[in-house]
């Protein structure tokens, strides 16, 4: 398989109304879903979520291991997947790596400015939900590549189905210790789950609670870099 390099793909400063939809299935969230002014300072973003080549190279030349190593990196890569989202990550964990290549997690409110843009658009590639366009319901994950057509106005792939993404924020609302998940993810959930799948609507964010590491790290979950300008 020809591998993938992740490019940084520039945005210019801009102010953007922000709104959220959120399901809420189990209590509520506390955040602020607008609608708000938001500024959005000049910043690059990874086209592609990061994958597991890029991450294994990270732990390889780091020599990084969590303290807490509960599902770390437990959804085993295959030779033939260097080019698929890594998964099985904590939020520290894309913290780590974020940092090592001199970069951050994205806010909540930057991840749906570079997936919805100034048009707001309700998907990355429009107003209209089409499954071709994403990996919205299927059995597994898929190469970072693979909807070209699907990018968001900016030309970032992957930001609705595949997986999950991880923003930047931990909020506490008094009760739990929370972060915000957005884009959805390959698996469509037919029956009632606590978190539905599927590709996800730009203005969507999910509230994942804070608990044990093990817990955090899932198999539908990955993460995309930014970079302050």
């Amino acid at each position: 398989m020809t591998e993938v390099k992740n490019k940084k793909i520039y945005i210019k400063s801009s102010e953007f109304i922000y709104r959220v939809e959120h399901l809420t299935l189990e209590g509520t969230c506390s955040t602020d879903h607008g609608p708000k002014n938001v500024k959005i300072k000049n910043l690059y973003v990874d086209k592609y979520p990061v994958t597991n080549k890029e991450y294994l190279n990270f732990v390889k030349k780091t020599g990084y291991q969590p303290r807490d190593t509960q599902r770390f990196l437990a959804h085993k890569p295959k030779n033939n997947q260097s080019n698929y989202p890594v998964v099985c990550i904590s939020q520290n964990d894309a913290m780590q790596y974020a940092k090592w290549v001199g970069g951050r997690l994205p806010t909540d409110e930057e991840w749906q400015y570079i997936a919805s843009g100034p048009d707001y658009s309700d998907w990355p590639w429009g107003d209209k939900f089409d499954p071709s366009l994403c990996n919205h319901d299927h059995n597994s994950l898929k190469p970072v590549n693979s909807n070209k057509q699907g990018s968001s106005w900016c030309g970032c792939e992957d930001m609705s189905g595949n997986a999950w993404e991880w923003t930047s924020g931990v909020y506490d609302d008094g009760e739990h210790r929370f972060a915000l998940l957005r884009g959805g993810s390959f698996y469509y959930a037919h029956d009632h789950w606590h978190v539905g799948g599927g590709a996800r609507k730009t203005n969507f964010h999910w509230k994942l609670q804070i608990l044990n590491e093990g817990m955090n790290r899932a198999s539908t979950l990955g993460f995309r870099c930014v970079y302050d300008a």
